[in-house]
């Protein structure tokens, strides 16, 4: 049968869309050795740099020798390797207390509730418990001797709902802001592990939070707690004395100058007398010089 023009132009766009679409397809393949990006973007984690799990049990002499029980968890980021003295520990929830701080530092200078670590809070006159807190503080000062009263007045000015969801952005604990909007981190329901607290300081750390490069500069400031030789600190303490039995913290991490990357640190541990104190930053010096981290 002879082709009429209508089947012939049929034809020719029948041979035009098979074309195009052999094209397509083709442009899709990657090139000889090149790497399909869809594919490379789903690939996983070397196994060299896969995190591994290590409970060390030797380590919670550390806790007993003081007739306490308590927690110690490490990343090292070199070795890509968790170390845990308790690994059931480390993953149950306590009350953050003041080591909330560091991250209502980082919602106060966000928000611009503090322009930096240099501003100033006038003490109001009422006598606390901490004579370090009965004067006027700046962001720095406040963060170093844990002056509630000035993060409190932080969380107010923010306001409950705005913390609440920096919260979320956080993956900060439990994220229970509440039920008091300016003391759930000492009496609420914000509960936080020390899986939790290394997970956040390397979010923190590696600069992944929903937050400026201006107050990640400036919450480096702010943390910086001690250095010698060759290394530097960024830490927080924390002790909620309202528990049963109260619990105590010490959460951060450590750089060296010959290996920037950090190993990270988080201990709590009951807190049965006033003199366990200090203990908490022993114990982490103690464990991490041991281990080569402080030299």
């Amino acid at each position: 049968m002879p082709m009429t023009p209508t089947r012939m132009m049929a034809g020719g766009l029948m041979l035009s869309l098979l074309a195009l679409t052999a094209c397509r397809a083709a442009l899709a393949q990657p090139a000889p050795g090149a790497t399909n990006p869809s594919i490379a973007a789903a690939s996983p984690t070397p196994a060299a740099q896969r995190e591994r799990w290590e409970t060390r049990p030797e380590l919670q002499r550390n806790f007993s020798d003081l007739g306490t029980h308590g927690a110690l968890t490490l990343l090292d980021t070199r070795a890509h390797r968790w170390i845990a003295s308790d690994s059931q520990r480390a993953f149950e929830g306590f009350i953050p207390a003041s080591t909330f701080k560091i991250p209502m530092s980082l919602i106060a200078l966000e928000t611009g509730a503090a322009a930096d670590e240099t501003q100033a809070f006038a003490w109001d006159g009422q006598k606390r418990s901490q004579p370090d807190w009965n004067r006027d503080q700046t962001l720095a000062s406040a963060y170093k001797v844990s002056a509630v009263w000035v993060f409190q007045g932080l969380a107010r000015q923010v306001g409950q709902p705005k913390v609440q969801q920096f919260l979320y952005d956080f993956r900060y604990g439990n994220a229970m802001a509440g039920p008091k909007g300016d003391s759930f981190w000492l009496d609420g329901g914000l509960r936080i592990s020390t899986v939790g607290q290394i997970d956040f300081l390397r979010r923190l750390n590696e600069r992944a939070l929903p937050l400026s490069d201006r107050t990640y500069d400036i919450a480096r400031k702010i943390m910086l707690r001690d250095q010698g030789p060759g290394w530097k600190m960024y830490a927080k303490t924390g002790w909620a004395g309202d528990g049963n039995p109260a619990v105590g913290w010490f959460v951060g991490w450590v750089e060296q100058e010959r290996d920037p990357r950090p190993v990270y640190f988080a201990l709590n541990m009951d807190m049965l007398k006033s003199e366990f104190g200090p203990r908490r930053e022993e114990i982490v010096k103690r464990v991490m010089r041991s281990m080569g981290y402080l030299d």
